[in-house]
């Protein structure tokens, strides 16, 4: 038994719809399978964010600017809505999974309330969860300040919130799950006959690519932690390893075939 801790981040890209949880239910399978314990941090589905948040704007003016506090537990049921579908589709497959807020596990934040930063979380009552069972599902993009309040952690948090976990936790690795199979030198969407993928990534050439794919707030946490983690797409595990170490990149351009949009991972 191997009883590896391994975080894997679902961003809504990956899970557009209700109809995409299977792929995060295969996901998370393969590796219990070879004897990980694995924590699920899921972004809300599809659009959801941008949908509630609109709802948001009738309620502000100029002058009169929406309650962030408000803001916050509004845009947090994206989250938990998604936490809790997944934990239903883990249990159809067999799979019962430990589904948990961000209270439940004491994620502690500072900071505004719109972009807060993460500070703490309860290892004892994660490893307690996952001593239960091997899965638990918990929500990105949230947390809870010193107040009780609802925060998140900033446009594209989720990110933020698995290399936290996974930091904090000493996790055996961190994989955050995306749109596409890695990072590239360039978008392969716009120039596909000259992108070529990272096959490990040095955090400083990441941060100096465009924000769109992986926060960059969570690049710099990871940095300074020196937490590796890699970006994939589901079912593709060679993707693109970000760490402290030389930046390589795959002698090939990528071939079609290979390649997924990297048009929506700007989400929570």
């Amino acid at each position: 038994m191997v009883n590896s801790l391994t975080v894997l981040k679902f961003g809504s890209s990956v899970l557009p719809t209700e109809e995409a949880l299977p792929v995060a239910v295969r996901e998370i399978t393969h590796w219990v399978e070879r004897g990980h314990k694995v924590i699920a941090v899921v972004s809300a589905l599809g659009e959801t964010t941008d949908r509630l948040l609109a709802r948001t704007s009738r309620y502000a003016a100029a002058w009169r600017p929406a309650d962030e506090a408000a803001v916050a537990a509004l845009l947090a049921t994206g989250e938990a809505t998604t936490v809790a579908l997944l934990g239903l589709a883990l249990a159809a497959a067999g799979r019962p999974a430990n589904v948990l807020d961000a209270a439940a596990i004491g994620l502690k934040t500072e900071g505004p309330l719109l972009d807060a930063r993460a500070i703490d979380v309860d290892r004892g009552a994660v490893h307690r969860a996952l001593a239960d069972r091997p899965i638990i599902v918990v929500p990105g993009f949230l947390g809870r300040d010193d107040r009780g309040r609802t925060t998140l952690l900033g446009r594209g948090g989720s990110d933020l919130t698995a290399l936290f976990l996974a930091g904090e936790l000493l996790a055996d690795q961190c994989v955050l799950l995306k749109d596409v199979d890695g990072l590239y030198d360039r978008d392969p969407s716009e120039d596909p006959a000259n992108a070529r993928r990272y096959l490990r990534a040095n955090y400083e050439d990441v941060l100096r690519l465009t924000g769109g794919i992986v926060q960059h707030k969570a690049v710099r946490y990871a940095r300074d932690r020196r937490t590796q983690f890699t970006v994939a797409a589901p079912g593709r595990f060679e993707g693109s390893l970000i760490w402290g170490g030389d930046t390589v990149l795959d002698r090939d351009p990528v071939e079609t075939s290979s390649r997924v949009s990297l048009s929506k991972e700007a989400r929570p």
